[in-house]
């Protein structure tokens, strides 16, 4: 709105709402300076980070609401004024209660909690904060409406604010109410587009006499050049100036305005804002979680050394295989070859030089060897810089480029130790390409700046008392321990180490206090001679330790200044913004501390954190800084590289054409006759050939396609009639369905996903059908005789209520043989058999038994007969009566059709012959074609893996090996697999089953052709014959299961002796096993079974008697050595168990004397079994004996434990599920022993490395009994007793984090993936 509206009154205005107070020019408001401020401080807060306190903060200032909080405020609803806006939402007047304590004082606490109006007076207000400003107007009431004054202006971070007021009212208000705003006073390095989002702001007129009825109200606007000033217009009534004590002495009107801005200042950007116009920089797409990823690469990139080291390496030449892939961007998930990651990055700079539009990295992502999981997963910027540095320099050994990384970002500091008595020191250098500075000192006291932080890192350690050092020759000696750098690479990293675990909450937080760093560096006091840096990168975090978002500030150019680089945006930005802004600590909040009732001379004020700060920060030596920022010459440097990158950006542009395209062609593969006869099989429309590809319009008629292959093949049009593949509801089948020649090509789009539809390629298969005459080879006229006779039918009249076209098939059973005949099509009336009747299927099959790929028939007609079927399914066929019509046998174009000429006596022989039977599995003979397709749909390809019955527990992942570190599978381990097997997908104890101590054998692999109408023993049978395994005596002596039997509890298939069915009953069958085993590839024909070869064999009479028992040894350190079957009577004791454990204990576990059994359950001791125990009811008994088993250990506390010590079992607890997992321990306890000598015990029996055990911690759980029991954990401290202030039910367990966490969600969790560079 113009000045002019504005003064003239052009809008209507809400009550309580106002626009701009712009009624003057800001030349003509006469200036007031205020009182004397306070030193000022940075003041800027996130703009991510919501305001809980303000609903109706809105970056834009748009949205207006009035909203009222109680309380006892003095205010009045006038009529609306006229011809305002830019007006703040009427202000939330403050609950007086909202900050009344217990003990605060207060008018209703009696007669002695009293206070005094004057303690409520303007001059008990407390000093002016850093983010505030006061105003004093003296003689208020001397002006007019429309008349404005301005306070100075007060700087907050970087935004520069003052108070305007209209002390008389503006004019289009009558003069009815004191008007105030706060006004952007914009510093004059600022970008003329200049933009502070999101600043919360307050205003205040003060009451002098109770400060407490003061007219507080505050909002949340974006300031900028269009919205520079924001208030309003009804602060107090004129009229009540006086007679309220608004005024104090010469007539004073007291203000006072705060502001909170969130974050320095940024820029309007338009929305025809173009980064390379507006910077001459591009940025990079952000692909899920990829922003640590663009602000790394971004600072990379321009560090021209670098670009110029990355352009210089040469490729191995892949050929120009992109040309073969006509995909429009890079697909994470799909099984191509991974590009090689000099090129992706290459292509990545190149881009970034050169392109106008933000750069897309999924082919550098597909070079690393992410997947989409990886590009929704956030990791740490430095560690990435890291491993992306490593791969590089992998790549350039041997080649001229090699050690250039290093010349660049490669330091050396060194660690030393020297005796203070005896003349020894031991010294010992290290390469850094980064330094990690702490932003909090190990004694927990914040550092200030970059040079306290390497003071820090450099501090030298005296090495005394208990922690002498042992120096070789001299025994133990006091000594200075430390490190000192020796040389500072040109281009220095520098990591905040911003993330911190946080011992007493066991976790990881994220440190956000203040930390300064300097434009430039001086490191002489460090090495000599190290000159000095000047800052040129600053990698910005902006959120908490689970989530948050990196973007840059850089400075490219030494002349232009700083640039933002925040993923796809690219902005200017002011030194404030890149530097300042970024040091972290914490700001003062708005808040109304006016409405408090207790004293505020005291008072605390509110603040918060400021949770972006620097993260990453690279400096440039000072004397190299423009020779390392040179922007390289990507043809001077690798002319090969320019010409293979242009010619991808020349290929991507056709592909962008190809697919704007697409929107309005359509692919279209056009098949003849020919080619279904070259199908075999049942049907599958995913097998049909892949025809000739023409592009149509998608509004173009059929009719157009018709006479292009009338002229292209010299067809009379009338002769042709088109055929589109369609999918059908009901029931679920892909046939082709007839197109009139009047459709368009759009209407043969499935409207919804199809299975024979690619959405992402769209494509539709077209069927051309000849007139009956023309040769389905040579698509020439060739009637036979008897078509000769009259002339070629004209399909162009073609009616789907008079005419059905149909697939036929045949299918010999001399041959096994399904193949198709060709394309029929007949009258609705005829019967179906009219196509044998009048030769064309004698006809099609002539050749094929001339050529001996069919059986002949019989010559006497009379021994056969013609039988049809429908392919009604995949595994359905559907007899059709041959003499009855088409339409009665309800036959529609599209159908198949499966002829076959029965023998009279292979009738007889399928009736008497169901299977035959073999000494390994049964075989289906094979008569019909509905035998054929029975067999077809049965046929099921099983992955079989065979274990060992001595394979080791796994637990939730975790094998008792004794190793505590994360198991990763190694693709080394012996896995014996067929060539044909998919690559095995490893798991985490794949690795540590390899470094058990127990002897056995790793599993076996085979992939085997199994019938899904099989039984269980036909299975076993076939694993026996398959693997080479002797047969037992008695049964078969395999187990088979759904899952791994050593690491899940589910039972197996079978019982151990087969019970014969009962009656009424179907045994169960390999199709029943099938739906209840884990699938490849989502297919029910392909899953795995998992068999275990028992080692031993038993009749029947024997098991009535006996039973198995799984038995597993542990030795000391709770690592599991062996394990063995063992067999004891059905009603035996433990003490049979034991019996027959001491039978199988070998000399070299060193087991002698007494041995404990436990029953473990779910990763706790259940029971520590008595000898005497009865076995019936213990979990051992169950079907699964290799996962419910006993574990047997050496008593060794049998003979050593004192009176008064206690055996308890110590446990473990994955600190994020607080779920027991692994194996426990036993260990004997004294009353009042201190925690920490029972850790050092735990960690000595588990042997457990100590750089591991130092985030291990020892936990008391203990509650009470009864229906209202609470539990209670505590962490013990090293000094405090393990047992102290405990009481009911009390254990301990050892809480740290579980190596591989079980919950298969949770292991592939993008936040628990390793950042990984695979390529």
């Amino acid at each position: 709105m113009s000045r002019q509206d504005r003064e003239t009154g052009g809008l209507y205005q809400r009550p309580g709402e106002s626009d701009s107070p712009r009624l003057v020019d800001s030349d003509q408001a006469p200036a007031v300076r205020p009182a004397a401020l306070p030193g000022q401080r940075n003041a800027q807060r996130d703009r991510n980070e919501a305001d809980a306190d303000d609903s109706s903060d809105n970056e834009l200032g748009m949205v207006q609401q009035q909203l009222t909080r109680g309380g006892d405020v003095q205010e009045v609803a006038l009529p609306p004024p006229v011809g305002l806006h830019r007006q703040a939402p009427q202000g939330r007047p403050q609950t007086l209660d909202l900050y009344l304590r217990p003990g605060d004082r207060g008018y209703d606490d009696g007669p002695e909690g009293r206070v005094s109006p004057d303690d409520f007076n303007k001059e008990n207000l407390p000093p002016v904060m850093d983010h505030e400003l006061e105003f004093t107007i003296e003689d208020a009431t001397k002006f007019s409406p429309g008349t404005s004054v301005r306070s100075e202006s007060k700087t907050v971070g970087n935004f520069r604010f003052r108070i305007l007021v209209f002390p008389a009212g503006t004019a289009g208000s009558n003069g009815s109410q004191v008007s105030a705003f706060v006004e952007a006073d914009p510093l004059e390095s600022l970008d003329p587009r200049w933009c502070f989002p999101g600043v919360k702001y307050q205003l205040t007129i003060v009451n002098w006499r109770d400060y407490r009825i003061s007219v507080t109200k505050s909002d949340t606007w974006s300031f900028s050049k269009d919205g520079i000033d924001r208030g309003w217009h009804d602060m107090v009534r004129v009229a009540d100036l006086h007679r309220d004590h608004w005024l104090g002495p010469k007539n004073s009107l007291y203000l006072r305005a705060s502001c909170y801005a969130r974050v320095a200042d940024g820029i309007q950007m338009s929305a025809d804002y173009n980064c390379k116009k507006e910077t001459g920089f591009v940025g990079l797409k952000n692909h899920g979680a990829t922003c640590y990823m663009n602000g790394l690469l971004q600072s990379l990139f321009h560090v021209g050394e670098f670009r110029r080291i990355v352009y210089s390496i040469e490729g191995e030449d892949s050929g120009d295989s992109s040309k073969d892939d006509p995909k429009m961007d890079v697909d994470l998930d799909d099984d191509s070859k991974a590009p090689q990651l000099i090129q992706a990055l290459q292509n990545v700079f190149y881009k970034l030089q050169t392109s106008d539009q933000a750069v897309n990295c999924r082919e550098l992502m597909k070079s690393f060897g992410w997947d989409s999981v990886d590009a929704f997963t956030q990791h740490d910027a430095q560690e990435l810089n890291r491993l992306l540095c490593d791969r590089l320099e992998e790549r350039m050994k041997n080649t001229p480029s090699d050690g250039s990384i290093k010349r660049l970002f490669e330091g050396e500091m060194e660690n030393y130790i020297e005796c203070i008595d005896v003349d020894y020191k031991s010294k010992r250098n290290e390469s850094f390409y980064d330094i990690q500075l702490n932003i909090r000192s190990e004694t927990g006291k914040d550092l200030a700046n970059i040079e306290e932080s390497l003071r820090e890192f450099t501090k030298e350690e005296t090495l005394e008392g208990d922690n002498l050092y042992e120096a070789e020759g001299h025994g133990k000696q006091r000594a200075k321990k430390g490190i000192r750098f020796l040389r500072f690479p040109p281009v220095l990293n520098l990591q905040l180490k911003r993330f911190h675990f946080d011992l007493e909450k066991m976790d990881m937080v994220k440190l956000n206090s203040r930390f300064e760093f300097p434009r430039k560096l001086d490191l002489s006091e460090f090495v000599p001679g190290a000159g000095k840096y000047l800052l040129f990168a600053v990698v910005v975090h902006n959120g908490d330790v689970n989530s948050g978002h990196y973007y840059a500030h850089i400075r490219p150019d030494p002349d232009r200044g700083w640039f933002k680089f925040d993923d796809e945006h690219v902005t200017v930005c002011s030194d404030y913004a890149a530097i300042e802004d970024n040091y972290g600590g914490s700001d003062h909040y708005v808040w109304n501390y006016f409405a408090e009732r207790r004293d505020l001379r005291n008072f605390v004020p509110q603040t918060k954190p400021r949770i972006h700060n620097a993260y990453m920060l690279v400096y440039i030596r000072e004397d190299h800084f423009r020779q390392i920022l040179e922007p390289p010459d990507p043809k001077a440097t690798n002319l090969r590289m320019v010409e293979r990158c242009d010619r991808e950006v020349r290929l991507a542009e056709q592909r962008r054409r190809e697919k704007m395209e697409g929107h309005s062609k359509i692919k279209v593969s056009l098949i003849f006759e020919k080619s279904l006869c070259s199908m075999e099989g049942l049907w599958d429309h995913e097998k049909i050939p892949s025809g000739t590809i023409i592009k149509m319009s998608r509004d173009q008629p059929v009719k157009d396609l018709i006479m292009e292959l009338a002229m292209t093949y010299s067809i009379a049009p009338d002769h042709i009639a088109i055929f589109c593949l369609s999918y059908r509801s009901s029931p679920r089948q892909v046939r082709f369905d007839f197109v009139p020649p009047t459709n368009t090509f759009k209407s043969c789009i499935p409207q919804y996903q199809a299975p024979h539809f690619d959405v992402s390629d769209p494509c539709l298969v077209i069927l051309c059908l000849l007139s009956r005459g023309y040769d389905v080879n040579s698509l020439t006229w060739q009637p036979t005789p008897s078509e000769d006779a009259r002339p070629p039918d004209e399909l162009s009249r073609w009616s789907i209520d008079r005419v059905v076209f149909l697939v036929v098939k045949y299918f010999c059973a001399q041959t096994k043989r399904l193949v198709t005949l060709g394309c029929h099509y007949m009258p609705f009336t005829d019967p179906i058999n009219a196509m044998i009747s009048d030769g064309w299927v004698l006809d099609r099959l002539q050749p094929l038994i001339d050529s001996k790929e069919l059986a002949p028939l019989p010559d006497d007609p009379d021994a056969y007969s013609w039988e049809c079927w429908e392919e009604f399914s995949e595994r359905e066929l559907q007899t059709r009566l041959v003499k009855r019509s088409v339409k009665h046998e309800q036959l529609v174009s599209g159908d198949v059709i499966i002829w076959q000429a029965l023998q009279s006596d292979a009738l007889g022989a399928k009736e008497a012959i169901s299977r035959v039977e073999t000494n390994i599995a049964p075989e289906f003979p094979v008569i019909t074609v509905a035998d054929f397709a029975a067999l077809q749909g049965s046929s099921c390809d099983v992955n079989i893996v065979l274990h060992d019955y001595r394979q080791p527990l796994v637990v939730d992942g975790m094998v008792a090996n004794g190793c505590w570190e994360q198991a990763r599978p190694q693709s080394a381990v012996s896995v014996t697999k067929e060539p044909k097997l998919p690559e095995k997908v490893e798991r985490p104890e794949d690795a540590a089953l390899s470094t058990c101590l127990s002897l056995f054998s790793m599993p076996q692999e085979k992939e085997l052709k199994m019938d899904l109408r099989w039984q269980i023993e036909h299975v076993q049978a076939t694993v026996r014959n398959s693997f080479g395994l002797t047969p037992k005596s008695g049964n078969a002596g395999i187990m088979v299961f759904p899952a791994p039997p050593s690491s899940t509890a589910e039972d197996p298939l079978h019982a151990v002796v087969p019970v014969p069915p009962q009656k009424n009953t179907h045994p169960i069958v390999l199709e029943n096993i099938a739906r209840y085993v884990s699938t490849s590839n989502n297919s029910r024909k392909q899953f795995t079974l998992h068999c275990v070869e028992l080692p031993f064999g038993f009749d029947t009479g024997a098991y009535s008697t006996l039973q198995p028992v799984c038995i597993r040894f542990f030795d000391d350190q709770v690592r599991e050595i062996g394990c063995e079957v063992v067999f004891v009577p059905i009603d035996g004791e433990v003490n049979d168990v034991v019996v027959e454990a001491k039978k199988q204990v070998k000399p070299e576990w060193n087991m002698s004397g007494q041995l404990r059994v436990l029953e473990v359950v779910e990763s706790r001791v259940n029971k520590v079994l008595r000898p005497e125990t009865p076995l019936r009811g213990l979990s051992c008994t169950r079907t699964n004996i290799f996962y419910h088993s006993l574990r047997i250990e050496a008593d060794r506390e049998a003979s050593s434990m004192a009176s008064e010590q206690k055996l308890m079992e110590i446990f473990h607890c994955d600190r994020a599920s607080q779920q027991a997992f692994g194996h426990p321990l036993m260990l004997a306890v004294s009353p009042g022993e201190k925690a920490g000598s029972v850790k050092q015990r735990c960690k000595e029996k588990l042997q457990v490395p100590d750089q591991e055990f130092k985030s291990w911690r020892l936990v008391r759980c203990s509650g009470g009994f009864g229906r209202s029991r609470t539990l209670s954990r505590v962490h013990l401290k090293d000094d405090e007793p393990w047992d102290g202030d405990a009481s009911g039910d009390l254990w301990l367990y050892l809480e740290h984090v579980h190596p591989n966490p079980p919950n298969s969600l949770a292991s592939q969790s993008r936040h628990n993936k390793p950042l990984t560079i695979k390529a």
